[in-house]
């Protein structure tokens, strides 16, 4: 799956590959590292749970730039694709079982 990378001020070196939660696939997993917008925005999504260093899970997506629905502190949240692309995460790799 093609996802756009960030290229802001935060994206810089040992921070590695962050991309928006809407990028993510279902089912895959990241950490929010910051999330952009005004502060009323960051104040909700803060009340929300999505605070950084918090994992958070991509459940599902709405077709054609639908709501996504994801799981944050074990609590199902919707919000909508333009809000989840305010929300910067960096992808946490599912290492392999033995």
């Amino acid at each position: 799956m093609f996802r756009k990378k960030f290229h802001g001020p935060e994206a810089s070196g040992d921070e590695g590959e962050l991309c928006v939660l809407s990028d993510l696939a279902e089912g895959e997993r990241g950490v929010v590292v910051k999330a952009l917008g005004g502060f009323g925005l960051v104040r909700r999504l803060a009340e929300m749970g999505l605070t950084p260093g918090v994992e958070v899970k991509l459940v599902k997506k709405g077709l054609f730039g639908g709501p996504v629905e994801v799981e944050v502190r074990g609590v199902m949240l919707a919000l909508g694709h333009g809000v989840a692309a305010k929300v910067l995460v960096k992808p946490v790799k599912d290492e392999p079982h033995d």
